[in-house]
């Protein structure tokens, strides 16, 4: 270091210099290392739900936007069509968005994410599949400004029922992360209606879903009213389901007999589409419904008598020739019926689940019912007793030979499953 003195110059002695330069390299790293550090802090914390302190533009009814922000599952906000179908949203200031999370109404639908492109213009940043009913969409990191419109070329009506942003971190739990319908299905779950996934079937998708993340694919005959099919995606996703469900096109009808029930549905186009859904998802395991209905249900009945009747059919390549094309054949190992008399197992949901912190498998499912808020003044609850205990079942078929006493739909299946044609 020179002097201000001419001709004259101090150097730092050694003892000094080296702690100096010391604490400098060590300033200099922190600096380097506190940004990265920062920002992973970030992403580790949980995101927030910031709808209620964002901006909402909508090009088209915005006298009815709060519809689509107001937890009710029979409201919805709908654009008119073409370019009416565009909302601009804008964060508050100091605040990014990790991405939004859209339930459509009634039917999926596609969109489109924009985000600007530093001229007075916008850039395409994504563009979602319409598979899912509920849909989470992400955005690049540092977005406080977006536009969510119809893919290019679509000139339809954009029908959203609930939509919610959230900042930058860890998504909730509760926030709907759908993978597709299953390839391979280890369970395939058979039911007439949303809500009898839990009721009749207790533990089982928190069980072998949740806690045993087994890929588990539901199968609804009857999608019923549009609010009814997103308390069944809240439910399925609170018991550990992450494949999607997939539904018949049958209307909802009661009648007291298996006969009654198939004057309403063509015996036929039942026998059908189950044959094509086990063709098309393979499963180990396949469980529906009483034969005789739990409580005398013509739908719950069908399930029943289907299941039995397409078990057969699957793997019969003379039998339903288009899902056969498309599939091949499948020969279930395992068939249980709920309540069946033979070969009864008795399955235990009281046992503590370590995905669910120690919650038992018959807590879950109840908690998963709640999801259906529109049952909630019904008389249905889930039970673990009396006529229509949720734990028992009988082994209708098996391939892969008897159960013993373990308590396990899978017993035997490692063994014993037959090749994927």
């Amino acid at each position: 270091m020179k002097s201000t003195v001419p001709g004259t110059v101090f150097r730092i002695p050694a003892a000094v210099r080296f702690p100096v330069l010391t604490l400098l390299i060590s300033l200099l790293l922190a600096g380097l290392f506190a940004v990265p550090a920062r920002a992973a802090a970030a992403e580790d914390a949980p995101a927030r739900d910031i709808t209620a302190s964002c901006v909402f533009k909508p090009a088209s009814n915005a006298r009815n936007f709060r519809k689509c922000t107001d937890d009710n599952y029979k409201t919805y906000w709908n654009s008119t069509a073409g370019s009416g179908a565009v909302i601009d949203v804008t964060l508050p200031a100091g605040e990014s968005a990790s991405g939004i999370w859209i339930r459509w109404y009634e039917h999926t639908h596609a969109c489109r994410l924009q985000i600007p492109d530093g001229s007075d213009g916008w850039l395409e940043y994504s563009c979602s599949s319409g598979e899912f009913l509920s849909d989470f969409l992400p955005l690049p990191a540092g977005t406080s400004v977006f536009r969510i419109c119809n893919p290019e070329g679509k000139k339809t009506r954009m029908p959203i029922c609930e939509l919610r942003v959230y900042s930058t971190g860890k998504l909730p739990s509760e926030v709907q992360v759908w993978s597709s319908p299953c390839e391979k299905a280890d369970l395939m779950l058979l039911v007439a209606h949303p809500d009898d996934e839990v009721l009749w079937f207790g533990g089982m998708l928190p069980t072998y879903a949740g806690d045993q993340d087994k890929a588990c694919q539901i199968c609804m005959m009857v999608p019923t009213m549009p609010y009814r099919r997103l308390e069944l995606l809240d439910c399925l996703w609170t018991c550990g389901v992450k494949n999607y469900p997939v539904w018949g096109k049958f209307p909802d009808s009661f009648s007291g007999s298996l006969d009654k029930q198939y004057k309403h549905w063509r015996k036929n186009t039942v026998y059908e589409l189950v044959t094509g859904w086990i063709r098309r998802f393979k499963p180990d395991v396949l469980v529906t419904h009483d034969l005789s209905g739990e409580y005398g249900h013509g739908a719950h009945r069908v399930c029943g008598d289907a299941a039995v009747h397409a078990l057969k059919y699957a793997a019969d390549s003379q039998k339903y020739a288009a899902s056969f094309r498309e599939y091949g054949a499948w020969d279930v190992p395992k068939l249980y019926i709920h309540l069946y008399q033979e070969n009864q197992i008795l399955l235990d949901w009281r046992k503590p689940l370590d995905a669910f912190d120690g919650k038992t498998g018959f807590e879950i499912a109840q908690d998963a019912f709640r999801c259906h808020r529109s049952q909630q003044k019904t008389d249905y609850r889930v039970e673990d007793s009396g006529p229509c205990d949720c734990r028992k079942f009988g082994l209708y078929r098996s391939l892969v030979g008897p159960d013993s006493s373990v308590g396990d739909l899978f017993e035997n299946i490692s063994s014993g499953r037959p090749a994927a044609d």
